[in-house]
């Protein structure tokens, strides 16, 4: 019974089960930096782009702080009354894609290569989709009243 416990992340596969080599390693494309006293690993390519897009949003609000409010006060609800459908679509098609992951032979790849281990275990994973699910709720709640909070 103590085994059963301290066993996090996946459980072996039951049955036979095909590795597939992907050629991955652990972290191949990670550059790790030492900022202050604590160390930060970023996935280069995905942090740069998504920390450029954000940094230029951040200075084209505060440069321009009227404009930026008029053009997100436009925004939201243009594309929660235009783009709904598409989205529940996308979403749709995305939950059929990952079923269909699941009964297909793509469902036995180990993502990150052969010797990844999961970082959190079930519980740990269900917590933080929870804990998401409520923010989206908090935030939806939030947004839906209007930024002067009335």
């Amino acid at each position: 019974m103590a085994d059963e416990t301290t066993n996090q992340g996946i459980p072996s596969p039951e049955g036979e089960a095909d590795v597939i080599n992907t050629g991955e390693e652990i972290g191949q494309d990670y550059v790790e930096t030492q900022i202050g006293p604590s160390g930060a690993d970023t996935h280069n390519p995905v942090f740069l782009v998504s920390g450029l897009v954000t940094v230029a949003l951040l200075i084209c609000a505060l440069a321009l702080p009227e404009q930026a409010a008029a053009f997100f006060n436009w925004l939201r609800p243009e594309v929660t009354s235009s783009v709904d459908r598409l989205f529940f679509g996308a979403a749709d098609l995305f939950v059929l894609f990952c079923l269909f992951l699941i009964v297909s032979p793509w469902g036995k790849v180990r993502l990150g290569g052969n010797e990844a281990t999961p970082d959190y275990n079930y519980l740990g994973w269900f917590a933080m989709l929870f804990a998401a699910g409520m923010g989206i709720g908090l935030m939806h709640q939030v947004l839906s009243d209007g930024f002067t909070g009335a």
